[in-house]
């Protein structure tokens, strides 16, 4: 079966117990302005220009029949809304300063690759995480990764914000052996001026699969400005502590590396002006996690 990725990282250490491959699936159905991968957002191939990269040869002009491609100030400029998707610029470029980001794979093609660090996932407890974007917006194509995995007993986790139906979840409980999944903030308002849904769905979506007794994480990314304050981490720890068969919690750092990717694509960086965590305040908001008795670093 086919879908649309951006890419497998390797060796990963950081999504999931021990060593993990972690497959970033394209497609996402919320808008979070912080979010730090913003090419994840379209299911199709995007255009990506680093400037950085560019030996302003500009022959990538030469080959696009739509003027697509301009100089400006001895700068190539982009005018993306009459791209036709031909790829022919990105042929062209011989410094990779113009390229795609996202391709269509087969999972056939995912398993064979990931088979190849079965070694690591063995020795290390690890296995596979499916990420993204949101990997549930390609329902059949992630449930066919995690089907082929379930044959070779590689170890599956999911990244989702569970904005999806309870079908939709029902038919990856089976498959799924560790759900990791974001809860931004508790107040519905604030999340949709961030995020640009409610997360009355979400909610519902969290209840029930602690209901259903799964290895759950639930996590939250710290936004400077958004939902740093000890009393949007208390609001979030409170509704934790309701939930059945005690979910593990976690915060999460926020960390800038989504700018230059919103620059690269062309895309608007809601948060460019944004300010980072004061020292010690993330090991500060951590605190209230232990007061709440909930042990952000359980897997």
């Amino acid at each position: 079966m086919k879908g649309f990725i951006t890419n497998i990282q390797r060796m990963s250490i950081h999504d999931g117990p021990g060593i993990r491959s972690t497959i970033f699936l394209k497609g996402c159905n919320l808008r979070c302005k912080w979010c730090h991968n913003p090419e994840t957002w379209s299911m199709k191939p995007q255009l990506q220009y680093i400037e950085d990269k560019c030996i302003h040869c500009f022959s990538c002009i030469t080959v696009c029949e739509y003027e697509v491609l301009s100089i400006d100030s001895n700068r190539l400029s982009i005018h993306r809304e009459r791209c036709t998707d031909c790829g022919k610029c990105t042929e062209r470029c011989t410094s990779d300063a113009l390229s795609w980001i996202g391709k269509e794979v087969d999972s056939s093609d995912i398993i064979h690759e990931i088979l190849q660090d079965l070694i690591y996932y063995q020795k290390s407890g690890g296995g596979i995480t499916l990420s993204g974007g949101e990997p549930l917006q390609q329902k059949d194509f992630a449930l066919d990764i995690l089907q082929k995995c379930r044959e070779h007993r590689i170890h599956t986790a999911i990244e989702t914000n569970l904005l999806t139906d309870i079908n939709t979840l029902e038919a990856f409980l089976p498959w799924v052996d560790l759900w990791m999944c974001d809860f931004k903030m508790a107040d519905d308002t604030l999340h949709r001026k961030w995020t640009g849904h409610s997360n009355v769905p979400i909610i519902k979506n969290l209840e029930f699969l602690a209901e259903q007794a799964v290895p759950l994480t639930i996590r939250t990314p710290v936004i400077p400005n958004v939902n740093d304050s000890e009393e949007a981490i208390e609001s979030i720890c409170r509704f934790i502590r309701q939930l059945p068969n005690q979910p593990a919690y976690e915060l999460l750092g926020f960390h800038s590396l989504g700018f230059v990717k919103f620059e690269n694509l062309g895309m608007k960086n809601p948060l460019s002006n944004s300010a980072f965590l004061k020292k010690g305040q993330l090991q500060k908001l951590k605190e209230i996690l232990i007061r709440y008795n909930l042990n952000n670093n359980k897997k």
